[in-house]
Protein backbone atom coordinates (compact mmCIF):
# COMPACT_ATOMS: atom_id res chain seq x y z
CA UNK A 1 0.00 0.00 0.00
CA UNK A 2 1.64 3.13 -0.61
CA UNK A 3 0.78 6.22 1.78
CA UNK A 4 -0.45 9.41 0.34
CA UNK A 5 -0.52 13.07 2.02
CA UNK A 6 -3.13 15.38 0.44
CA UNK A 7 -2.63 18.86 0.36
CA UNK A 8 -5.26 20.68 0.02
CA UNK A 9 -9.20 20.67 1.31
CA UNK A 10 -11.58 21.75 -1.49
CA UNK A 11 -13.86 19.51 -3.12
CA UNK A 12 -11.28 17.80 -5.96
CA UNK A 13 -8.92 16.83 -3.07
CA UNK A 14 -12.14 15.01 -1.70
CA UNK A 15 -13.20 13.40 -5.34
CA UNK A 16 -9.79 12.27 -5.11
CA UNK A 17 -9.78 10.91 -1.74
CA UNK A 18 -12.94 8.88 -2.75
CA UNK A 19 -11.51 7.40 -5.49
CA UNK A 20 -8.04 6.76 -3.68
CA UNK A 21 -9.71 4.63 -1.05
CA UNK A 22 -11.37 2.70 -3.67
CA UNK A 23 -8.22 1.30 -5.46
CA UNK A 24 -6.77 -0.78 -3.09
CA UNK A 25 -3.22 0.33 -3.45
CA UNK A 26 -3.17 3.26 -1.55
CA UNK A 27 -3.60 4.46 2.32
CA UNK A 28 -4.75 7.88 3.15
CA UNK A 29 -2.15 8.70 5.64
CA UNK A 30 -1.84 12.33 6.23
CA UNK A 31 -3.05 16.10 5.00
CA UNK A 32 -1.49 19.46 4.80
CA UNK A 33 -3.82 22.65 5.54
CA UNK A 34 -3.56 26.34 5.93
CA UNK A 35 -6.21 26.03 8.60
CA UNK A 36 -5.17 23.39 11.31
CA UNK A 37 -9.28 23.89 12.74
CA UNK A 38 -10.52 23.13 9.16
CA UNK A 39 -7.72 20.64 8.35
CA UNK A 40 -8.95 18.73 11.26
CA UNK A 41 -12.95 18.75 10.68
CA UNK A 42 -11.60 17.90 6.85
CA UNK A 43 -9.14 14.46 8.49
CA UNK A 44 -12.07 13.25 11.03
CA UNK A 45 -14.41 13.51 7.92
CA UNK A 46 -12.50 11.49 5.60
CA UNK A 47 -10.83 9.00 7.93
CA UNK A 48 -7.13 11.04 7.59
CA UNK A 49 -4.86 9.66 10.44
CA UNK A 50 -2.34 13.25 10.96
CA UNK A 51 -2.51 16.46 9.79
CA UNK A 52 -0.02 19.09 9.32
CA UNK A 53 -0.28 22.94 9.04
CA UNK A 54 3.57 23.28 7.92
CA UNK A 55 4.69 21.19 4.38
CA UNK A 56 8.31 21.54 6.24
CA UNK A 57 6.87 19.42 9.11
CA UNK A 58 5.26 17.15 6.60
CA UNK A 59 8.52 17.03 4.23
CA UNK A 60 9.95 15.50 7.59
CA UNK A 61 7.64 11.80 7.56
CA UNK A 62 8.92 9.30 6.35
CA UNK A 63 5.73 7.35 6.53
CA UNK A 64 4.84 9.50 3.74
CA UNK A 65 5.25 7.78 -0.27
CA UNK A 66 3.29 10.31 -2.59
CA UNK A 67 1.85 13.81 -2.00
CA UNK A 68 -1.38 14.96 -4.30
CA UNK A 69 -1.44 18.61 -4.58
CA UNK A 70 -4.06 19.94 -5.36
CA UNK A 71 -3.65 23.85 -3.56
CA UNK A 72 -4.37 26.95 -5.60
CA UNK A 73 -2.04 27.33 -9.11
CA UNK A 74 0.16 29.41 -7.71
CA UNK A 75 1.53 26.90 -5.07
CA UNK A 76 2.29 24.51 -7.54
CA UNK A 77 5.55 25.29 -8.03
CA UNK A 78 7.20 25.75 -4.35
CA UNK A 79 5.03 23.41 -2.95
CA UNK A 80 6.24 20.53 -5.75
CA UNK A 81 9.47 21.15 -5.59
CA UNK A 82 9.98 21.09 -2.07
CA UNK A 83 7.99 17.40 -1.77
CA UNK A 84 10.46 16.53 -4.59
CA UNK A 85 13.48 17.08 -2.94
CA UNK A 86 11.81 15.31 -0.01
CA UNK A 87 12.12 12.51 -2.60
CA UNK A 88 8.38 12.56 -2.26
CA UNK A 89 6.38 11.23 -5.61
CA UNK A 90 3.92 14.04 -6.50
CA UNK A 91 1.22 13.82 -8.98
CA UNK A 92 -0.03 17.57 -8.96
CA UNK A 93 -3.68 19.38 -10.79
CA UNK A 94 -3.62 20.95 -13.38
CA UNK A 95 -2.42 23.14 -14.09
CA UNK A 96 1.33 21.77 -12.93
CA UNK A 97 2.79 25.56 -13.22
CA UNK A 98 2.28 28.38 -15.03
CA UNK A 99 5.52 28.77 -16.88
CA UNK A 100 8.42 26.36 -18.90
CA UNK A 101 11.37 27.89 -16.62
CA UNK A 102 9.59 25.82 -13.64
CA UNK A 103 8.37 23.07 -15.33
CA UNK A 104 11.59 22.26 -16.73
CA UNK A 105 12.83 22.66 -12.94
CA UNK A 106 10.70 20.19 -11.44
CA UNK A 107 11.42 17.53 -14.20
CA UNK A 108 14.69 18.05 -13.58
CA UNK A 109 14.69 17.74 -9.81
CA UNK A 110 12.21 14.53 -10.15
CA UNK A 111 15.12 12.80 -12.40
CA UNK A 112 17.36 13.74 -9.82
CA UNK A 113 15.91 12.42 -6.80
CA UNK A 114 14.73 9.58 -8.67
CA UNK A 115 11.22 10.24 -7.78
CA UNK A 116 7.33 10.11 -9.43
CA UNK A 117 6.14 13.27 -11.27
CA UNK A 118 2.99 13.50 -13.04
CA UNK A 119 0.18 16.21 -13.62
CA UNK A 120 -3.00 14.89 -12.76
CA UNK A 121 -5.10 15.47 -16.09
CA UNK A 122 -8.24 12.87 -15.71
CA UNK A 123 -9.86 12.79 -19.69
CA UNK A 124 -6.54 11.16 -20.49
CA UNK A 125 -6.63 9.03 -18.80
CA UNK A 126 -10.05 7.67 -18.76
CA UNK A 127 -10.38 4.71 -21.10
CA UNK A 128 -12.87 6.41 -23.69
CA UNK A 129 -9.80 8.89 -24.80
CA UNK A 130 -8.43 5.57 -25.82
CA UNK A 131 -11.56 4.73 -27.86
CA UNK A 132 -11.67 8.28 -29.68
CA UNK A 133 -8.55 7.97 -30.90
CA UNK A 134 -8.57 4.42 -31.56
CA UNK A 135 -11.67 5.99 -33.80
CA UNK A 136 -10.04 9.03 -35.53
CA UNK A 137 -9.70 6.55 -39.01
CA UNK A 138 -13.51 6.11 -38.73
CA UNK A 139 -13.85 9.76 -39.66
CA UNK A 140 -11.50 9.59 -42.15
CA UNK A 141 -8.47 12.60 -42.57
CA UNK A 142 -9.12 15.26 -39.43
CA UNK A 143 -9.53 18.36 -40.96
CA UNK A 144 -11.06 20.24 -37.98
CA UNK A 145 -11.88 19.93 -34.16
CA UNK A 146 -13.49 22.12 -31.73
CA UNK A 147 -13.26 21.39 -28.38
CA UNK A 148 -14.49 23.50 -25.06
CA UNK A 149 -15.23 24.02 -21.79
CA UNK A 150 -17.26 26.88 -20.90
CA UNK A 151 -19.02 26.83 -17.47
CA UNK A 152 -20.15 29.82 -15.38
CA UNK A 153 -19.22 30.01 -12.15
CA UNK A 154 -20.75 31.27 -8.92
CA UNK A 155 -17.29 32.81 -8.27
CA UNK A 156 -17.94 35.46 -11.18
CA UNK A 157 -20.84 36.65 -8.65
CA UNK A 158 -18.54 37.51 -6.01
CA UNK A 159 -16.10 39.24 -8.42
CA UNK A 160 -18.98 41.16 -9.66
CA UNK A 161 -19.78 41.75 -5.76
CA UNK A 162 -16.15 42.75 -5.21
CA UNK A 163 -14.65 39.46 -4.06
CA UNK A 164 -11.48 38.18 -5.46
CA UNK A 165 -11.10 34.65 -5.05
CA UNK A 166 -8.20 32.46 -5.87
CA UNK A 167 -9.72 31.36 -8.98
CA UNK A 168 -9.81 34.64 -10.44
CA UNK A 169 -6.74 35.96 -8.97
CA UNK A 170 -3.50 36.90 -11.06
CA UNK A 171 -1.30 36.06 -8.23
CA UNK A 172 -2.79 32.68 -7.64
CA UNK A 173 -2.33 32.12 -11.13
CA UNK A 174 -6.32 32.21 -12.02
CA UNK A 175 -8.26 32.95 -14.73
CA UNK A 176 -10.47 30.40 -17.05
CA UNK A 177 -7.50 29.03 -19.39
CA UNK A 178 -5.48 27.96 -16.15
CA UNK A 179 -8.26 26.25 -14.46
CA UNK A 180 -10.88 24.73 -17.54
CA UNK A 181 -9.42 26.03 -20.78
CA UNK A 182 -6.58 23.92 -19.63
CA UNK A 183 -8.73 20.54 -20.45
CA UNK A 184 -9.53 21.16 -24.11
CA UNK A 185 -6.20 21.99 -24.51
CA UNK A 186 -4.29 19.22 -22.60
CA UNK A 187 -7.09 16.68 -24.74
CA UNK A 188 -5.90 18.43 -28.31
CA UNK A 189 -2.13 18.12 -27.70
CA UNK A 190 -2.30 14.66 -26.37
CA UNK A 191 -4.51 13.23 -29.15
CA UNK A 192 -3.07 14.97 -31.87
CA UNK A 193 0.13 16.27 -30.85
CA UNK A 194 1.87 19.35 -31.17
CA UNK A 195 1.03 22.59 -33.48
CA UNK A 196 3.20 23.81 -35.86
CA UNK A 197 1.44 27.38 -35.00
CA UNK A 198 -0.93 29.04 -31.95
CA UNK A 199 -2.42 32.05 -31.34
CA UNK A 200 -5.26 33.05 -28.87
CA UNK A 201 -7.68 36.01 -27.49
CA UNK A 202 -9.29 36.56 -24.25
CA UNK A 203 -11.49 38.65 -22.81
CA UNK A 204 -10.03 40.09 -19.64
CA UNK A 205 -11.56 40.64 -16.36
CA UNK A 206 -11.08 43.41 -13.89
CA UNK A 207 -9.05 41.50 -11.47
CA UNK A 208 -6.74 41.18 -14.25
CA UNK A 209 -7.49 37.48 -15.40
CA UNK A 210 -9.17 36.18 -18.33
CA UNK A 211 -13.01 35.39 -18.04
CA UNK A 212 -13.31 33.53 -21.56
CA UNK A 213 -11.25 32.62 -24.40
CA UNK A 214 -10.19 31.05 -27.56
CA UNK A 215 -7.22 29.01 -29.14
CA UNK A 216 -6.34 28.72 -32.39
CA UNK A 217 -3.92 25.55 -33.22
CA UNK A 218 -2.88 25.53 -36.43
CA UNK A 219 -1.24 21.88 -37.98
CA UNK A 220 -0.26 20.54 -41.20
CA UNK A 221 -3.43 19.04 -42.57
CA UNK A 222 -5.75 20.18 -39.76
CA UNK A 223 -7.07 23.31 -37.95
CA UNK A 224 -8.51 23.15 -34.18
CA UNK A 225 -10.41 25.65 -31.83
CA UNK A 226 -10.15 25.50 -28.03
CA UNK A 227 -12.52 27.89 -26.37
CA UNK A 228 -13.02 28.36 -22.86
CA UNK A 229 -14.69 30.26 -20.23
CA UNK A 230 -15.47 30.87 -15.97
CA UNK A 231 -18.31 33.45 -17.10
CA UNK A 232 -20.68 31.83 -19.49
CA UNK A 233 -22.16 28.12 -20.05
CA UNK A 234 -21.72 25.96 -23.22
CA UNK A 235 -24.60 24.00 -24.99
CA UNK A 236 -22.96 22.97 -27.72
CA UNK A 237 -21.09 19.42 -28.20
CA UNK A 238 -16.96 19.72 -28.46
CA UNK A 239 -16.69 17.93 -32.21
CA UNK A 240 -13.80 16.23 -34.16
CA UNK A 241 -14.56 16.22 -38.15
CA UNK A 242 -13.19 13.99 -40.74
CA UNK A 243 -13.85 13.71 -44.35
CA UNK A 244 -16.24 10.69 -43.90
CA UNK A 245 -17.89 11.92 -40.82
CA UNK A 246 -17.83 13.32 -37.12
CA UNK A 247 -16.92 12.57 -33.56
CA UNK A 248 -18.72 13.92 -30.76
CA UNK A 249 -18.09 14.38 -27.11
CA UNK A 250 -20.43 15.98 -24.96
CA UNK A 251 -17.96 16.77 -21.91
CA UNK A 252 -14.19 16.83 -22.70
CA UNK A 253 -13.49 17.14 -19.21
CA UNK A 254 -15.39 14.18 -18.51
CA UNK A 255 -15.15 12.40 -21.94
CA UNK A 256 -18.62 11.29 -21.54
CA UNK A 257 -21.30 11.35 -24.38
CA UNK A 258 -19.34 10.07 -27.46
CA UNK A 259 -20.80 8.82 -30.81
CA UNK A 260 -19.63 9.08 -34.25
CA UNK A 261 -21.97 10.76 -37.23
CA UNK A 262 -21.55 9.33 -40.14
CA UNK A 263 -21.94 11.56 -43.56
CA UNK A 264 -24.55 9.06 -44.87
CA UNK A 265 -26.49 9.94 -41.55
CA UNK A 266 -25.63 6.58 -39.86
CA UNK A 267 -24.58 7.41 -35.56
CA UNK A 268 -22.37 4.80 -33.68
CA UNK A 269 -21.97 4.97 -30.34
CA UNK A 270 -18.45 4.09 -29.29
CA UNK A 271 -18.85 5.20 -25.38
CA UNK A 272 -17.39 2.45 -22.60
CA UNK A 273 -19.14 2.54 -19.14
CA UNK A 274 -16.25 3.93 -17.41
CA UNK A 275 -16.04 4.81 -13.20
CA UNK A 276 -18.10 6.72 -11.62
CA UNK A 277 -14.96 8.77 -10.02
CA UNK A 278 -13.29 8.93 -13.09
CA UNK A 279 -10.34 9.53 -11.01
CA UNK A 280 -9.29 6.07 -10.33
CA UNK A 281 -7.31 5.71 -13.74
CA UNK A 282 -5.11 9.04 -12.78
CA UNK A 283 -4.48 7.10 -9.62
CA UNK A 284 -3.94 3.41 -10.80
CA UNK A 285 -1.07 5.44 -13.86
CA UNK A 286 0.42 6.92 -10.91
CA UNK A 287 1.06 4.38 -8.14
CA UNK A 288 2.31 2.06 -11.13
CA UNK A 289 4.94 4.39 -11.62
CA UNK A 290 5.96 4.24 -8.30
CA UNK A 291 5.83 0.36 -7.88
CA UNK A 292 7.81 0.47 -11.55
CA UNK A 293 10.21 2.89 -9.56
CA UNK A 294 9.27 5.15 -13.25
CA UNK A 295 9.38 9.00 -12.96
CA UNK A 296 7.49 9.56 -16.08
CA UNK A 297 3.65 8.82 -17.13
CA UNK A 298 3.68 7.80 -20.92
CA UNK A 299 0.10 8.75 -21.18
CA UNK A 300 0.20 12.25 -19.38
CA UNK A 301 3.88 12.56 -20.06
CA UNK A 302 6.53 15.68 -19.32
CA UNK A 303 6.65 16.67 -23.28
CA UNK A 304 2.42 17.00 -23.41
CA UNK A 305 2.45 18.93 -20.37
CA UNK A 306 5.29 21.00 -21.42
CA UNK A 307 3.73 22.15 -24.36
CA UNK A 308 0.18 22.88 -23.01
CA UNK A 309 2.40 24.46 -19.99
CA UNK A 310 4.17 26.78 -23.53
CA UNK A 311 0.61 27.60 -24.61
CA UNK A 312 -0.78 29.02 -21.90
CA UNK A 313 2.14 30.57 -20.28
CA UNK A 314 2.23 32.84 -23.54
CA UNK A 315 -1.73 32.92 -23.89
CA UNK A 316 -2.83 33.23 -20.34
CA UNK A 317 -4.49 36.37 -18.83
CA UNK A 318 -3.43 38.77 -21.90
Amino acid sequence: MVNFAIIGTSSISEKFIGALKNSGKCNLYALLSRSELKGKEFAEKLGIEKVYTDINEMLKDEKIVAVYIASPNGKHFEQTKLLLEAKKNVICEKPIVPTIEEFDILVECAKRNGVALMEAMRPTMNPNFKIIKDSLEKIGDIRQFMLKYCQYSSRYDLLKAGEVTNIFNKEMKGGSLYDIGVYPLYFAIAMFGEPEEYFGYNYILESGVDGCGSILLKYKDKIGNISYSKITDERSQSEILGEKGSIVIDKVSQVKGIKIKYRDGKEENIELQVAENDMIYEIDEFVNLIKKGEIESKVNSFDISRKVVEIMEKLANR
